[in-house]
């Protein structure tokens, strides 16, 4: 098949494996990002203040899309105009949106103006109200992660912990609610660094666990893996999903520490609550407990990611994504 993915091109997002998985099952794949058609400064302020230059934009990216004769539209921009789906439908192309991200990424609401041929959502309360509420034809579907990027690295993983030198990892955009949770921890003791990118009112008390800058492919892997805890405390607009570091942190092989959710019950092949927390009490147990129990943190993960090998790959995830269209 021909696939258009309308996305950001960017190194480990969503739009990247799946070009990644579709291009390994040799079907022609391309990615249509906004920024590669206008530059990206210019156009962030014109698109705050000029509809016309919204409708320009979005008519050089359909165009764009058209000259590749798709016979499938993959969308994962919240904020393409509506006419772009509209006339992509009216081309006899299947159109179908994939949204990896929490409710308070819907922008303007565009998704539910010209409706897509399937909505894929991992939110089970979006779904609900998509399909019961908006009659839209929307589906849950669970996010993965790439063995060819999330790998474990090869070798002795006690020998990896002593290199590595990390009790309690976190990584990502380091927001205020990332960063009160993390202000808790450390004030209990807990020994922490952080990665990632520092958001509007980052916390001074932590500039000491901030090591000012992302990780990315091996070495992200290697820091997971090398780390004794990785905590992942979800956004709060998750209400009944995780988010995409989850699959990726089990994916990968490393041992890690979230927010409950029941849906965690679907999703692992252990019991939840041995990795998960509902109070932030709960969680520096949790920590303590296994900052000191390494063969149990050991034989958790290895049963966590032979599990997510066969169940939460990309390739298992587009396959039920085309079963259902």
């Amino acid at each position: 098949m021909k696939i258009a993915i309308i996305g950001a091109e960017n190194f480990d997002s969503l739009e990247f494996h799946l070009h990644d998985e579709l291009s390994h099952q040799e079907h022609t794949v391309r990615i249509f990002d906004y920024n590669h058609i206008l530059p990206k400064m210019v156009d962030y302020g014109l698109s705050q203040y000029s509809m016309k230059y919204v409708e320009r934009k979005n008519k050089k990216l359909l165009a764009e899309v058209l000259t590749l004769k798709p016979d499938l539209v993959i969308v994962v921009y919240r904020h393409i105009h509506p006419f772009v789906v509209k006339e992509i439908k009216n081309k006899g192309i299947k159109i179908i949106h994939i949204n990896p991200d929490a409710l308070t990424t819907f922008q303007n609401q565009q998704l539910f103006v010209e409706s897509y041929d399937a909505y894929f959502t991992k939110d089970p309360y979006i779904v609900r109200f998509m399909g019961e509420k908006l009659q839209l034809n929307a589906f849950l579907y669970q996010e993965a992660f790439n063995p060819r990027v999330h790998k474990k690295p090869k070798g002795d993983l006690m020998k990896l912990e002593e290199e590595v030198n990390i009790d309690v990892l976190c990584f990502g955009n380091l927001y205020p609610y990332r960063n009160r949770m993390l202000r808790l921890l450390k004030g209990n003791g807990i020994d922490l660094k952080t990665f990632g990118r520092k958001a509007k009112f980052f916390d001074p008390y932590l500039n000491s666990n901030f090591q000012n800058r992302g990780i990315y492919g091996e070495e992200k892997s290697k820091i997971l893996n090398g780390s004794k805890i990785v905590f992942n405390n979800f956004h709060y607009a998750e209400i009944e999903s995780v988010n995409n570091k989850f699959f990726e942190i089990n994916g990968a092989g490393a041992f890690q520490i979230c927010d409950y959710k029941p849906i965690l019950h679907e999703l692992l092949p252990i019991d939840p609550k041995k990795v998960s927390f509902n109070t932030i009490e709960e969680a520096v147990n949790l920590i303590k407990h296994y900052l000191n129990e390494p063969e149990e943190r050991l034989e958790i993960r290895e049963v966590i990611q032979e599990h997510f090998l066969k169940t939460f790959t990309y390739s298992q995830m587009l396959k039920e994504i085309f079963r259902k269209i």
